[in-house]
């Protein structure tokens, strides 16, 4: 088996033409394979750069609303995509290196390896910290009232990690439910990486962070801007849930 058929690559698109065309540049340069876009009811011309891509046939259009996960999740079902690996990948990266074979490549060594990760750096370079512990209640608040910024946060060092941001993740498809799900819908928008790292460490796989590659990131840190953005809102929603879904495993991780 080759990369190009054990690996699905699923992007969530939004208004994203500032950066869209980066990234299908550095898909295009590398000829990545199996790639398919879910646009969220763009406006902006994202959907028109999208259509002129040799990924035209590979867009699910959406003319509503709806979450990163199901949108994702929309993906697998609409393609019925049965692939060994899915790499979740944000339409605001784009890379000038194979990336996605050093990740293949350790991933498939290893059955006891669910999630994996490469280095994610701003578009200067400075590595972005995006390989993280699970948070606790105080830097929770912290950050949603935004007194804690990405770039103050702590890296872990790697290669066991406690979870990473959802910009870039390749994970094993035995997180696929009968129901063609990947990621825990109740999530709109955030908590839904930790959410599926969470699930790996409790079913004894491991999250692993990949020094030897990278990618670069436009990160936004959209929710951290305004205390009262419906983004925060979604943010402050999605961690709630998630402390419900998991509650005694999770306190005891902290």
């Amino acid at each position: 088996m080759t990369q190009e058929n054990q690996i699905s690559i699923l992007v969530v698109t939004h208004n994203h033409v500032e950066y869209i065309g980066q990234l299908l540049k550095s898909l295009i340069d590398f000829n990545v394979q199996n790639v398919f876009f879910c646009d969220a009811k763009s406006t902006d011309g994202t959907v028109e750069k999208l259509l002129k891509s040799p990924y035209k046939d590979n867009i699910l259009l959406k003319e509503v609303l709806e979450g990163f996960s199901k949108n994702n999740n929309d993906l697998i079902r609409h393609f019925n995509l049965e692939t060994r690996y899915y790499m979740l990948l944000n339409p605001d990266t784009y890379f000038d290196t194979n990336f996605i074979q050093v990740l293949y490549n350790f991933i498939k060594k290893d059955n006891t390896i669910g999630i994996v990760t490469p280095v994610l750096k701003y578009p200067n370079g400075d590595i972005q910290k995006t390989w993280k512990a699970f948070p606790n209640f105080i830097n929770v608040v912290r950050k949603r009232l935004g007194l804690l910024k990405a770039n103050n946060e702590i890296q872990m060092v790697g290669p066991n990690i406690d979870w990473c941001l959802g910009a870039c993740m390749l994970i094993h498809n035995q997180f696929l439910k009968p129901n063609k799900t990947l990621l825990d819908e109740r999530y709109r928008l955030y908590c839904e990486d930790i959410d599926i790292c969470f699930e790996a460490h409790s079913r004894g796989l491991k999250v692993i962070g990949i020094n030897q590659t990278y990618i670069y990131h436009h990160l936004n840190e959209t929710s951290a801007k305004n205390i009262f953005s419906k983004y925060n809102v979604w943010n402050v929603s999605s961690i709630i849930k998630f402390i419900i879904k998991w509650n005694v495993q999770y306190f005891k991780k902290l």
